[in-house]
């Protein structure tokens, strides 16, 4: 096995940490209910607040990672999502648990910018791409395995079972990064025009950065609001118990992995562009389909979520990969601002949808819907992409 496969199977097995701190403990939310004395809005709290310090963080994990190496960001990114996950699990109130998923959030966000900034220093224009929609394809597999795991954790040791695994598996990796992932700064050179510099303003500039970071906080937003939702309709409205629940989600998590690994052909067929533009197209139409939904349809409400879930996850690699394409240089800035705008725009769907007063279907069809402004975005920018001469 060669180094660079080694440290490839090193960030494909930090690439799910993200993700598992949302899913794994989901089926333990009617425990966690009764053990934190805590209504369904506060526990509700616990996944924006674990996306906005997931997004901030990024800020910080660019630069870190760009200047001391991604060796360097995804150790302390694992230390930190050790102990909070530790933290959580020894929570004595609400509080502590909020502080904890703080904790938890920064972590994820170092070893997130890692992984996309590592794939960016080894693989170019669609071959990074590619990479990337196969770490989304495992991004996607983590809502179909870990409510199953979380849920069988909860029946036997109970809900801190979720985040005691979640600390074991940050500790693990922390033992096996050093040995993968080369220490210092990653080397990019362009013999063509030398040392290229980038910064805030460039990306601010950048109508392919903004459009598809844009079109990533929107589904990312949409499939946030509807984890978020989907153990009060589900468990608390419609009566499943915690196993039937996490096999709905897995089965959701099922056609996410699936349309992540069939990412790459469908861009082979139709282009990245169209791609995206697939995939947020699909989330409208789970939107429009939700508004008509009766609140106490739960078979109903899973099948017209699963449209957003399709859309997320054909779509989120290919347009990371076109948000960073243009800035090779600061592969590791560009992934923290993206991963920023990803989070928070998404954090912010999730809290501002939860504040209208709607009922869980009408919920998730307002976060749906608000793909159509990125397809918007997406569409004019190819139009103005068709309408520029090429160059022979």
């Amino acid at each position: 096995m060669t180094r660079r496969t080694f440290a490839l199977i090193v960030i494909f097995s930090l690439t799910p940490l993200g993700p598992l701190a949302i899913d794994i403990f989901l089926p333990s939310v009617p425990e966690m209910l009764l053990v934190f004395d805590a209504s369904e809005t506060q526990m509700r709290l616990v996944i924006p607040i674990y996306i906005y310090a997931l997004g901030l963080a990024q800020l910080l994990g660019g630069p870190v990672s760009d200047h001391w190496g991604r060796r360097f960001s995804a150790m302390i990114g694992l230390s930190a999502y050790a102990v909070g996950s530790l933290a959580a699990a020894l929570a004595p109130d609400l509080g502590w648990l909020y502080a904890a998923r703080v904790m938890q959030g920064l972590g994820a966000s170092f070893t997130m910018v890692t992984t996309f900034a590592w794939v960016r220093d080894s693989y170019e224009g669609d071959e990074a791409g590619k990479w990337l929609s196969y770490m989304s394809g495992l991004t996607g597999s983590v809502p179909m395995i870990a409510p199953m795991l979380g849920g069988v954790l909860a029946i036997v040791w109970g809900w801190q079972a979720a985040f005691v695994l979640m600390a074991l598996a940050g500790v693990l990796l922390l033992l096996v990064t050093p040995v993968a992932l080369p220490a210092g700064r990653p080397v990019r050179t362009n013999p063509d025009t030398g040392q290229v510099t980038c910064n805030l303003n460039d990306m601010a500039r950048s109508r392919p950065f903004l459009v598809y970071s844009c079109a990533n906080a929107a589904t990312f937003g949409a499939v946030m609001t509807y984890v978020s939702i989907a153990p009060e309709v589900a468990m608390t409205l419609g009566g499943m118990s915690e196993l039937p629940f996490a096999l709905t989600l897995g089965g959701l998590g099922l056609l996410q992995m699936v349309f992540s690994f069939a990412a790459p052909r469908v861009v082979r067929r139709i282009g990245a562009q169209a791609t995206v533009l697939t995939g947020l197209g699909l989330s409208v139409l789970g939107g429009l389909g939700l508004l008509f939904t009766p609140t106490g349809a739960t078979a109903a409400f899973f099948v017209l979520a699963a449209f957003g879930s399709a859309g997320f996850s054909l779509s989120i690699g290919i347009s990371t990969g076109l948000s960073l394409q243009p800035f090779p240089h600061c592969a590791g800035l560009a992934a923290s601002v993206g991963g920023f705008l990803r989070m928070f725009g998404g954090a912010s769907v999730v809290t501002v949808t939860s504040m209208t007063g709607l009922d869980g279907p009408r919920i998730l069809a307002v976060a749906l819907l608000l793909s159509l402004i990125p397809f918007a975005m997406v569409l004019k920018e190819n139009i103005i992409a068709a309408d520029q001469p090429k160059v022979s």
